[in-house]
């Protein structure tokens, strides 16, 4: 039950709060409301392309098997609604006759939203459901709205709070509204601190209650919605406030918090009483609501407003009297308030004005006669809409079987009255085989949009690469929002022939493997399409396939893709395919499995693999271009370098994620400088093109140790110097650098310093 009722006033703010409030999903209470489209999975089940969007979405089936997704949710439109931004395409693939749930868990402006949606089941005869979820932020289930900027002046504000959910379950006894000078909040250790509990220096404090204690328990528990003035504020000031609530149980305390809001007053002092216009409310063509408040200042009460209405008149009209749209001088329209509610010192009131004319633009004003003086709220504008009854639109007839790639929709529309629209073209959909067709024009979900325009208008629409039946109709937009329909088309069958196709080599699809990235390769024959998408799917192989990435591009041709997998784990199984897609249609090659590379695997330059690091994405190998052990008499061996100067001009590195790279070339740019002829062994190391690869260097002294680890801890020790140890690329000073010196009896290699011109071995490292 409460389920349900939050779903209701989740639907119900997303269309309107307080007329003339700024509404943001997560001003109210943290709150957003998510519509998404779910798609049966085509022939090869969970082997479509998984789109990888912004949220994690989780599907959980009824035997607990959970799978993860991604799914795109947005508020293109700033409606205070989340859906599915199906433009991209962007659908989530489940298996049917299966019951499952999905949980939405993202990160929306700061805040860690989630949702839970309830039980959703495929059956052989659906498509395309939706499922509806309400997103939640923390535990907060009190809200507060931005300010009205005519609400805003420089000694006061109108501000507006929300009771979304008592999460006490107690009797909520006091709800308000607290603010504190932007200055002392940057005092705070906190946005947690702003609170009743941690109160500390209240005289910073402005408070105001919309109710304190002394009320009618069933009068409080009905206020949702409430407002208040905050009084004494200073001109030109950052201010930050936040509503609270306080309810009160049998051994405890809990007040609730809304989030923490800025603004700015201005220099406008008000005294008196001050009025505010609200939006206009339900335009049709026959009438429109109007509403306005009028807030009473500096202890005045309501029975000094004499008169309280609206000043109305046409835009036509409002113009041609220099912008005036004051009553007692030009010809405007008067309405007196029709329905007016008094609650401390804000009084609102509203009217209903009929009689407008079809298409008309208008404006009007909220006014009231306090003291025989007139004061004026913001001027509004709206406009009635046109009539689309008026408005004939019709499709041309099309062959009622394609087989080509696309198919270019064409209509006309008639439009004597001479409307505007801001959007033409087709609405349609594609069905499967034995699926209910559309009832009406409406029920089609896709769109292909044409020229804005009147008359003659064209629309080219991308056929499915499988099977269909098709069903169109032609639409039109009002630019005061009308949507007008022409009639629903018979059924049209698709029937492709020029279906691309997509293959893989799994003895040749996989190259450059590494511990972290591959190159997949598949061959695509687009078949003259220039729509048709191509890409690899991949996931680390478990029996859930717990996550899908997909890597794509468009092709228009034939011929072999590359592409290339990032992020990936080492020493992992993956499964990929690959798959061309034509609208939301895919086709799919086998699927096959590798194994990345790990420590102790031959690396892309043919040395070792002795690192590898998951977090920073990256791995090291090692060489040694003559085979070392103790009974090997010599190995690639040579001088640090010149005892004359500083080589480098850093620290030696404290950090595997620092390349020895570095290190060499500026040894080898010094050694360079000086006119050094001799060989040594960042040199060696910089010139080798072992394995076909150009980036060997000499090793830091963590990066030795490192290398020391990996066979110490695989029970190892194939380095073995005849000259005693292994130099690095650490230097000391001008005459030592960092090397890793032997012991005679045991082989162990530990760091110290030798002379630069003291012969040693090395090992080369690169990393990938």
């Amino acid at each position: 039950m409460k389920r349900n009722l939050f779903l209701l006033i989740v639907a119900v703010l997303s269309l309107a709060f307080i007329a003339g409030c700024h509404k943001d999903p997560l001003d109210m209470g943290k709150v957003g409301f998510l519509r998404l489209e779910v798609k049966k999975g085509y022939k090869t089940m969970n082997k479509g392309a998984v789109e990888s969007f912004y949220a994690t979405v989780t599907v959980v089936y009824s035997d607990e098997e959970e799978i993860a997704y991604n799914c795109l949710f947005t508020d293109p439109n700033n409606t205070g609604v989340y859906s599915n931004d199906l433009n991209e395409g962007d659908r989530l693939y489940v298996r049917k006759n299966v019951e499952f749930q999905l949980i939405i868990e993202a990160d929306i402006d700061g805040y860690h939203v989630v949702g839970e949606s309830g039980t959703v089941m495929y059956s052989d005869d659906m498509d395309l459901t939706t499922v509806e979820i309400v997103l939640r932020a923390g535990q907060t289930r009190i809200a507060i709205y931005a300010p009205n900027d005519d609400e805003i002046f420089g000694n006061y504000v109108v501000a507006y709070g929300e009771i979304l959910e008592n999460v006490s379950q107690n009797p909520i006894r006091e709800a308000g509204i607290m603010l504190v000078a932007k200055s002392v909040y940057d005092t705070y250790e906190s946005p947690e601190a702003f609170t009743f509990e941690n109160e500390n220096n209240s005289n910073n404090w402005i408070t105001e209650y919309y109710y304190s204690g002394g009320h009618d328990e069933a009068e409080v528990s009905s206020v949702t919605k409430f407002s208040v003035v905050l009084r004494g504020l200073e001109p030109n000031t950052r201010y930050c406030m936040r509503a609270f609530t306080f309810s009160e149980g049998d051994t405890s305390l809990n007040y609730c918090y809304s989030r923490v809001i800025e603004f700015s007053t201005n220099n406008n002092v008000a005294h008196d009483i001050s009025v505010v216009t609200n939006d206009a409310g339900n335009v049709t063509i026959e009438s429109v609501d109007v509403a306005g408040r009028v807030v009473l200042l500096d202890g005045n009460s309501a029975d000094s407003i004499m008169e309280m209405g609206f000043a109305f008149d046409t835009y036509d009209n409002y113009v041609a009297n220099s912008s005036n749209l004051d009553y007692y001088r030009n010809n405007s329209f008067l309405y007196p308030a029709s329905d007016v509610s008094t609650r401390d010192d804000v009084i609102v009131f509203s009217s209903t004005i009929e009689g407008l004319q079809e298409g008309g633009t208008y404006v009007f004003r909220a006014y009231a006669i306090f003291r025989e003086q007139p004061y004026y709220g913001t001027v509004k504008m709206f406009a009635v809409p046109q009539n689309p009854e008026n408005i004939r639109i019709q499709a041309d007839e099309i062959a009622s079987v394609l087989t080509s790639s696309y198919v270019d929709l064409q209509g006309n529309i008639i439009n004597d009255a001479g409307y505007e629209f801001s959007e033409i073209g087709f609405k349609y959909k594609f069905y499967d085989a034995g699926v209910t067709p559309p009832s009406s024009a409406s029920d089609l979900t896709e769109t292909a949009r044409g020229s804005v325009m009147s008359g003659r208008f064209s629309s080219r629409v991308n056929l499915p690469i499988v099977n269909k039946t098709m069903y169109f109709a032609p639409y039109a937009i009002t630019t005061t929002g009308y949507t007008v329909y022409g009639d629903l088309s018979s059924a049209v069958s698709i029937e492709p022939a020029n279906v691309p196709s997509v293959s893989m080599d799994p003895q040749q699809s996989v190259s450059n493997l590494t511990t972290h990235s591959m190159t997949v390769s598949c061959y695509v024959d687009a078949n003259g399409r220039s729509d048709c998408e191509c890409g690899i799917v991949f996931a680390i192989d478990t029996a859930n396939h717990a996550s899908y990435d997909t890597v794509r591009k468009v092709s228009s041709s034939n011929g072999t893709e590359e592409f290339i997998l990032n992020g990936l784990r080492k020493g992992t199984s993956y499964t990929y395919w690959a798959y061309v897609r034509v609208v939301d249609e895919f086709i799919t090659t086998n699927q096959y499995s590798v194994n990345t590379l790990q420590e102790g695997d031959n690396g892309p330059g043919g040395g070792i693999i002795f690192y590898a690091d998951d977090t920073n994405g990256f791995a090291l190998e090692y060489s040694t271009s003559v085979s070392m052990g103790p009974e090997t008499e010599e190995g690639d061996s040579a001088i640090w370098g010149s005892t004359a100067g500083i080589a480098l001009n850093t620290d030696a590195p404290s950090s595997i994620t620092v390349s020895g790279r570095t290190n060499t070339e500026a040894i080898v740019s010094y050694h360079t400088s000086i006119g050094f002829e001799g060989e040594y062994a960042a040199l060696k190391c910089y010139q080798s093109t072992q394995g076909g690869k150009s980036d060997w260097y000499l090793p830091t002294s963590v990066e030795m140790q490192a290398m020391i680890n990996y066979l110490n801890n695989i029970g190892e020790n194939e380095l073995y110097s005849p000259y005693g140890g292994f130099w690095t690329s650490d230097e000391q000073n001008a005459g030592n650098a960092v090397a890793f010196v032997q012991d005679q009896q045991s082989w162990n290699l530990t760091q110290g310093t030798m002379a630069k011109n003291s012969l040693l071995s090395f090992v080369m490292v690169r990393r990938f």
